[in-house]
């Protein structure tokens, strides 16, 4: 399994490179969601380790740099939170010295509590954080979180993140049955947040839980018509190929 790969289309970020900082199966995560597509086997922690060398990610980002790809975002996902990677600052700032293409990450925000966290987080140019829950039981009955983190916790970490992030600041809700009565909630916490970006997504790709139609997801979509948001039917079958799994 490769740390660096792609480039692939994303409904999301349009042609991507993927840097995978965790690359490790099962999944290590903070959360262990009912949707993963990784499945519910793996590391619910939130403890932080550095599981990928920044040689690996020079030598094999440098080799796909050298054919010349097309990509219009570097994104950083994968087998897990990316945030849980001690070493995440030094892996973006080497990709920032290495390529002008923008930087991304795809997390479920649950460490931004940390400054050390949000302090990486300021040196991407796109950050998109997961948002599925608008109270405490949603949000243990869908994100299925580690012990210590709580929803409020989480809000408050998003929020201070939104607060200092300068970029691109993106919000993706990922609805399934468990929470598709909550979008009246969750328009409300973007009403805080003020993202200025939504993604509006329900899992396509397998996983444990059955995606929601496109019927469904335009209904939910009328609870967003405020914000600038896009719904993942409207984006085709392209982020089928997508290997980033948040």
């Amino acid at each position: 399994m490769n740390v660096v790969y792609g480039p692939v289309k994303s409904w999301r970020l349009g042609r991507s490179i993927g840097i995978d900082p965790i690359c490790i199966e099962p999944k290590v995560c903070t959360f262990n969601c009912i949707y993963c597509q990784l499945g519910s086997k793996g590391i619910v922690t939130e403890e932080r380790s550095a599981f990928v060398r920044e040689e690996v990610v020079k030598e094999q980002l440098g080799s796909l740099l050298k054919k010349k790809v097309k990509a219009d975002v570097v994104t950083f996902s994968g087998t897990g939170e990316p945030t849980l990677a001690a070493n995440l600052k030094g892996l973006v700032t080497l990709v920032n010295d290495m390529t002008d293409i923008p930087t991304a990450i795809l997390t479920n925000s649950s460490l931004f509590q940390y400054p050390e966290v949000r302090d990486a987080m300021r040196l991407f140019d796109i950050l998109v954080a997961k948002l599925d829950a608008s109270c405490e039981k949603t949000f243990r009955g869908v994100n299925r979180s580690h012990s210590s983190i709580s929803f409020q916790k989480n809000l408050v970490g998003i929020e201070t993140m939104r607060g200092e992030f300068e970029g691109s600041f993106r919000l993706q809700l990922m609805f399934v049955r468990e929470n598709m009565n909550d979008a009246e909630g969750l328009a409300e916490m973007c009403d805080r947040i003020e993202p200025d970006l939504v993604y509006l997504n329900t899992p396509l790709r397998p996983s444990m839980t059955r995606p929601l139609g496109k019927r469904e997801m335009r209904s939910i979509s009328r609870s967003f018509t405020r914000f600038r948001s896009r719904m993942v039917y409207e984006g085709g079958l392209e982020h089928l190929q997508d290997r980033t799994k948040q």
